[in-house]
């Protein structure tokens, strides 16, 4: 499979990658189509006997429009003997392997076969919803994984914002170790001139032009927290350190439950890890933390913040959540003091400070999370507002309130205002 037919180095790197899943984050006319059809190539000849390969784009007309001729140009340059099947939308090559290329419209014409590999592009725009999508395909790959190769994916999409579907595929790929992302400008492809990008600088508005040619994933206007940047933002964490103080950030809900773990570095957060569990209670939520943490426990110099409405009494249990926090934490011994305000902040305060830690007007940004941390991620990339305050809609925000709490607090501890807590 020649270097050569490719157009830039990032297409040569992805054409070779041995992850079994890849995401291709690529801008209009940079030349990602080009390279599927390649990595089509490669994968049918590395596939046995028998073995089928899936191309698909958002609808039939453009499935066929993007990959049927050009696939069917390859062939013949590779002297490779096929026989085209219209009605049936695939080629049949020897050794009867077949690439099928089809529309996402028709998906569920592939339910119940096996794949060895699938390519699904543009997937951000298809019509039918990416999780549904995936639920179909994902299973057509396990029978044919092999761990050289078999019962992959490549995805590749130009971005459409980030309260999507494709950014939080987009931000598992990140962090899954069977993902390797992939991504580059059109500006990339030497074929497109350069005086042809100028021109879509003057067109175009400038979230337009860098979502279309730099392939960013670009915030849409109110959302509430405008600052928050993936790329710079989400990062691998280093570990808890013993002898810094962790700070345990609450909201409380049962659907999902909240508490993330973080550390201060000199005014710094480096959000660790997160706790959402689905259907559940404070009492399940602390324990889960308690067993991940009783061997050193006596290392731990623990800080409760989060909000206050946790110090409020249940009317069935006649008991608030931070008693059944402190009681277990009391009954395994840990150390903790409390930083939970008697009243929460006005919620706009606590939109703006969380937008200032994550990029202040001067200066560089103040908070990292980890990137296991994905719905706190989510909350930042897609909570939108209503007026001045976030919406709960789609249920996002629980993460972000929690850790809102949090540096509120760092805000208040910094500026040494005086602030009225609860003692545990």
């Amino acid at each position: 499979m020649s270097e050569n037919n490719l157009r830039n180095e990032h297409q040569i790197k992805a054409l070779w990658s041995t992850a079994r899943f890849i995401f291709l984050l690529c801008a209009r006319r940079s030349g990602k189509t080009h390279l599927m059809k390649y990595k089509i190539c490669k994968k049918l000849r590395l596939s046995p006997k028998g073995s089928n390969v899936l191309y698909m784009a958002p609808s039939n007309p453009q499935a066929k429009a993007l990959m049927w001729n050009d696939l069917e140009e390859l062939f013949i340059q590779f002297n490779w003997e096929y026989t085209a099947n219209i009605s049936g939308q695939y080629f049949k090559l020897t050794g009867g392997r077949r690439v099928y290329i089809l529309g996402a419209e028709k998906f569920n014409r592939i339910r119940g076969m096996n794949f060895y590999h699938i390519f699904l592009d543009e997937f951000a725009f298809y019509t039918k919803k990416f999780s549904d999508l995936w639920r179909a395909l994902r299973p057509t790959l396990s029978d044919t994984f092999d761990g050289n190769g078999g019962g992959g994916a490549t995805l590749a999409t130009t971005p459409d914002g980030k309260a999507t579907e494709a950014y939080e595929v987009y931000m598992k790929a990140l962090t899954d170790p069977e993902w390797q992302v992939f991504s580059w400008h059109t500006a990339d492809n030497p074929y497109i001139p350069k005086e042809e990008i100028e021109a879509a600088k003057r067109e175009l508005d400038e979230m337009s032009f860098r979502q279309e040619y730099e392939a960013a994933w670009m915030s849409k206007e109110g959302l509430a927290y405008y600052n928050f940047d993936e790329t710079k933002h989400v990062k691998k964490q280093p570990p808890i350190q013993p002898n810094v103080p962790l700070i345990l950030c609450f909201d409380f809900n049962t659907n999902p439950t909240t508490l993330l773990l973080a550390q201060s570095y000199q005014g710094f957060l480096s959000v660790k890890k997160e706790y959402s569990f689905k259907n559940s209670s404070t009492e399940a939520t602390i324990k889960a933390f308690i067993e991940d943490f009783i061997g050193i426990k006596n290392s731990l110099n623990i800080i409760i913040r989060g909000d206050a409405a946790g110090n409020n009494r249940s009317s069935n249990t006649g008991r608030s959540d931070y008693h059944y926090v402190k009681e277990a934490l009391d009954h395994y011994g840990f150390n903790y003091k409390m930083e939970v305000p008697r009243a929460n902040p006005a919620i706009v305060d606590r939109v703006k400070y969380f937008n200032s830690w994550l990029q202040p007007f001067v200066g560089k940004h103040k908070i990292e999370i980890d990137p296991s941390c994905t719905d706190l991620i989510r909350d930042l990339a897609a909570q939108e507002l209503d007026g001045r305050k976030p919406t709960d809609k789609n249920n996002l925000g629980h993460k972000a309130d929690a850790m809102g709490y949090c540096i509120y607090r760092e805000y208040v501890t910094q500026n040494r205002k005086p602030s009225r807590t609860l003692l545990g």
